[in-house]
């Protein structure tokens, strides 16, 4: 395989982890406006091990998922139990807190970010793909995958069944979280590089397009959109300073033909984005 064809299954092997982790939590219903936070969790997280104290990278990759989920159960303890507007302005300043207390933290160089990160392999990375994607065949064949389903569509009728939402919820928002994790430290030892900038809104947005793109019903259209948004730089890079025009058009494009993504249910089983505020509080303020 050559160097140019290596990068390029890293870059997607990556996004594929991110779209997946991001999916896990978008399956109860939850869309979360911060996951960049995870993803420099972890990439801070691995690269200190890995740098600082020569911690074989399999080994800093699993702390940093540990790591990644614990701030993602605490953050999903706190937020998940409101609104969905609660959880997205949530998730979003928790991401912003995080992108600036790194830029100001010298011991990883503040805004000059870390390098000399060691490089990640093929097998590495696509092995934590078919791990993930293992885990996602066998939760959608799940009681838990059920009550995933469930609580996305009608999280009312989940509570009345007797389902313990706010723990399923938290669990999953918890392992997305450790999936992104992962994916952060192997990104940041595939460019070798970091800084804050990598974890902007601009990449939370890329990550919930990868999701949107692919269609949320199904874990593998998360992973298509991811596939199809990481090749499309690469093989149209003649577009110049019209990619980004050209791509915005297209993205519309599909989403007036096609709104339920490129993987998901034809006819009127579009994508059905979560209220905001829920009936109860519209109907209060009315």
């Amino acid at each position: 395989m050559s160097s140019f064809n290596e990068a390029v299954v890293l870059q997607v092997g990556i996004n594929v982890l991110l779209a997946l982790g991001y999916w896990i939590a978008v399956s109860t219903g939850k869309y979360s406006f911060g996951h960049t936070a995870f993803m420099a969790i972890g990439a801070y997280t691995a690269s200190i091990l890995t740098l600082n104290f020569a911690w074989p990278l399999p080994l800093a990759m699993a702390a940093s998922g540990v790591t990644a989920a614990v701030a993602g159960a605490l953050i999903g303890w706190m937020a998940l139990r409101l609104s969905l507007l609660y959880l997205a302005i949530i998730t979003f300043v928790f991401s912003q807190l995080i992108n600036l207390l790194i830029s100001q933290w010298d011991y990883v160089d503040g805004a000059s970010g870390m390098v000399g990160m060691t490089g990640t392999t093929v097998p590495l990375v696509l092995g934590c793909v078919l791990l993930v994607v293992g885990y996602l065949v066998l939760l959608s064949r799940s009681r838990l995958g059920l009550a995933h389903k469930a609580i996305r569509e009608d999280e009312r009728a989940a509570m009345a069944s007797g389902l313990r939402i706010t723990r399923i919820a938290v669990g999953a928002f918890a392992t997305s979280a450790a999936v992104t994790g992962v994916a952060g430290a192997l990104s940041a030892h595939q460019l070798m590089v970091i800084t804050p900038e990598l974890f902007g809104p601009h990449q939370a947005l890329v990550i919930i397009l990868y999701c949107v793109l692919g269609g949320v019903e199904y874990f593998w259209g998360a992973a298509i959109g991811a596939i199809v948004l990481s090749l499309l730089p690469i093989y149209f890079d003649w577009l110049n300073e019209w990619y980004e025009i050209v791509y915005g058009l297209l993205f519309v494009a599909l989403m007036i033909v096609r709104p339920q993504g490129l993987i998901g249910r034809g006819g009127d089983g579009g994508i059905k984005l979560p209220r905001l505020v829920p009936r109860r509080e519209r109907e209060s303020v009315g």
